[in-house]
């Protein structure tokens, strides 16, 4: 221990004498840092619009519009507005589509959308029945830059949501405000309300007429009174063939858009059985989530109970919530009509997610009290939870393969009803024009033979048999209890409805542990990569070796290398203390726990500059190029910008025994905030490196002392090489 104190002695007095050393030195202490700095600015908010703005993205509409009735809709006009009052990208609304893409090609703009000629018209294109997507070309330069692209393509997300939104939002206002007038025609006096009225009206002239057409046959027979009947018959034909004319024509404008309306309603209500899907599966995804954490568990290992009752809060929450799809379907408007089947194997899912529950709360507390039941208290929670994810598919199935079906029934013969009222009122007013041509001209009648009178009698009496099961269909409609209950739906406010319908969904956002900007995020990766670069400098400028043993008594290697080694840890915490302050104070990243924060970076200093040292030490420029090899595989595959998992294979399986891993998150830790004993893990786990860069110090010196001699003696013959 004496020559050790003797040598690093020895050392600060040659470093306080020589100007030229202390200059070099203060290079070393502050040149990590700048790096450390320059690159966390860098990165300080790339992502956010402020940066984003500048990104120029080209965008024009071809679009040529659409003429509905006499309105004009130009949806491409409507979206280039929209995006005009967007400033998270730089727009650039060019004059032509030309001009756009050969800015794209140049590099003046990074993308460029198109906006189709016929979009309008390919927009409602499913009115026609035939269907074609609206169309927006996406051209982006991907040569230009590596990460512009990435955050221009949210580009196409972000249009995507607005055209949706833009034309779910408005069909469905229309579809349900024609439905509105569907579900009031009682109040309104329409079809089903003041129309029924009307056919039974129609009802009771027919009758007549037949009563009178069964006296014009007797007449006929007898020739008696025929003059007199004349009159009557005739005026009260024309006015049966006026009342029918005006219901044709009703029926001829009215029942296409009222058999629309009602195929539209039955639409709702596989939206409904769509919500409820998809519902289910994310309380499918959440119970797959929950059965593999369990099945992968290993007693003994790290305590997984809360990650556990976290997901199961989301779950009910899911399943159970304000708008869970427990809580969803048993109070929505389809419950009545849900079969039986698929209603007990909701209720058995219900049960299950409550035996889950109690299963968890058992599992958490026999893990937190080292329970000797703990493994067969998880064997029953994984075996609850594989069979939960059986009940909810059956639910899924019996909603997707019961309820629509059953609703189109029931749809179907509204709409045959509706269909019919057209063809039987068109029927009628030929076979009641027939009559009254018989009837206006008395020669012409007793012209005719009585099987002619007969023939007009027999169609009538058809006529009046078709239209009273008619009038009954329609009054059985509305006495149905499916038909009113969406009848009650579409009475609710339309512009309401339509708003739910294209943005259905409310995500609350909780973040865990979160961090204010993008720069704070990879402050970890550069401060713990620049402390690296640090000690790789000083293990490649400063000597590790002692030439002059004179002035020591016995020096061995074990003082040589401690002794040395003061000089390095000395210089690598100045290095680190003047970057954690500078990212503090001067980059002004956000840090929970600055005292540990620095802790962190110390340690990682000290055991980083001694394990490069012991590399330089023992195995000279051999263990310098190991140093630079080390530092390039942990800068691509310790994780520092893009997660390990989507890294290739081989810097997956090397991740755990990188050191940069343990320091990362040890920052990570005090950036962010604490969680269980991570931290102290961390710090624990880089003692084995310090571990082992002594014994490569102590232990390998003289085994490799003879190939490094060798070296440099190769060196000093190239007359190059230093």
């Amino acid at each position: 221990m004496k020559n050790v104190i003797k040598l690093i002695a020895s050392d600060i007095k040659r470093l306080s004498t020589n100007v030229v050393a202390m200059v070099v030195i203060i290079g070393l202490t502050v040149i990590p840092c700048l790096y450390a700095w320059f690159n966390i600015l860098s990165n300080w908010d790339p992502y956010g619009p402020d940066a984003t703005k500048n990104l120029q993205v080209a965008v024009v509409s071809s679009d040529q519009g659409i003429l509905i009735g006499s309105a004009e809709v130009n949806v491409g006009d409507i979206i280039i507005s929209r995006l005009k009052a967007n400033n998270t990208i730089g727009w650039v609304f060019t004059d032509n589509a030309e001009e756009a893409i050969g800015g794209v090609y140049s590099g003046d703009y990074y993308a460029a959308l198109v906006i189709d000629e016929e979009f309008s018209a390919n927009m409602i294109s499913f009115l026609g029945g035939n269907f074609e997507n609206p169309k927006i070309t996406y051209y982006e330069n991907d040569k230009k830059n590596a990460i512009a692209p990435k955050i221009t393509a949210k580009v196409k997300t972000t249009i995507e949501r607005e055209v949706d939104h833009a034309f779910v939002g408005t069909v469905a206002e229309v579809l349900l405000k024609a439905g509105e007038y569907f579900a009031t025609l009682d109040e309104q006096g329409n079809i089903t309300g003041k129309g029924i009225e009307k056919l039974e009206r129609l009802d009771s002239d027919l009758n007549g007429i037949i009563v009178i057409l069964d006296s014009y046959i007797a007449l006929i027979d007898s020739t008696k009174q025929i003059s007199e009947a004349e009159k009557e018959i005739a005026s009260t034909a024309e006015a049966i063939t006026k009342t029918a004319s005006e219901m044709a024509d009703a029926a001829e404008v009215n029942a296409p858009t009222v058999q629309e309306n009602i195929q539209d309603t039955k639409n709702q209500a596989d939206d409904a059985v769509a919500k409820v899907n998809s519902k289910l599966a994310d309380a499918d995804e959440i119970i797959g989530v929950l059965n593999n954490r369990l099945s992968n568990y290993t007693v003994g290992g790290p305590h997984i109970g809360p990650e556990l009752l976290g997901l199961y809060n989301k779950l009910n929450s899911v399943w159970s919530g304000d708008d869970g799809v427990y809580s969803w379907i048993t109070t929505s408007w389809i419950y009545p009509y849900v079969p039986d089947r698929a209603k007990n194997s909701l209720e058995e899912s219900n049960a299950g997610i409550v035996t889950i529950g109690t299963d968890l709360q058992e599992f958490v507390s026999a893990e937190e009290n080292s329970a000797s039941n703990l493994e067969e208290i998880r064997q029953k929670t994984v075996a609850d939870t594989a069979s939960l994810l059986k009940q909810t598919e059956t639910v899924r199935n019996d909603y997707a393969s019961k309820l629509s079906p059953t609703a189109q029934k029931s749809i179907n013969s509204a709409s045959t009803s509706v269909a019919e009222i057209k063809k039987l009122l068109k029927y009628n007013a030929t076979s009641i024009d027939l009559v009254v041509q018989n009837l206006n001209d008395y020669k012409v009648i007793l012209s005719q033979s009585s099987d002619g009178l007969r023939k007009s009698r027999d169609e009538a009496v058809e006529m009046e048999k078709k239209l009273a099961i008619l009038i009954q269909d329609i009054k059985s409609l509305n006495q149905n209890e499916a038909y009113l209950r969406i009848m009650e739906l579409l009475r609710s406010d339309p512009e309401l409805l339509s708003d739910f319908i294209s943005s259905p969904v409310e995500i609350n956002e909780d973040y865990i542990y979160p961090v204010e900007n993008n720069g704070s995020m990879t402050a970890p990766f550069y401060i713990i990569l620049s402390i690296w670069v640090g000690a790789l400098i000083m293990s490649t400028i400063l000597k590790t070796g002692v030439k002059d043993t004179s002035e020591f008594d016995n020096l061995k290697n074990w003082e040589c290398f401690f002794g040395r080694f003061f000089t390095t840890m000395v210089i690598g915490q100045i290095q680190t203390l003047i970057t954690v302050l500078g990212a503090i104070l001067f980059v002004g990243i956000q840090c929970e726990h600055k005292f540990m924060f620095w802790g962190a970076c110390a340690w990682s200093a000290f055991v980083y500059s001694l394990l490069l040292y012991s590399f330089a030490y023992s195995f000279g420029n051999i263990g310098e190029a190991l140093s630079v090899i080390l530092m390039v595989i942990q800068v691509a595959g310790a994780g520092g910008t893009f997660p390990i998992e989507v890294l290739p294979d081989v810097f997956q399986a090397l991740y755990r025994f990188m050191p940069f891993k343990y320091s990362m998150n040890a920052v990570r830790e005090c950036i962010g905030g604490f969680y269980e004993d991570t931290y102290r893990n961390c710090m624990l786990t880089l003692v084995i490196y310090a571990l082992v860069a002594v014994f490569i110090g102590v232990a390998l010196y003289h085994p490799f002392k003879f190939i490094n001699e060798k070296i440099e003696i190769s060196k000093e013959k190239s007359g190059i090489l230093l």
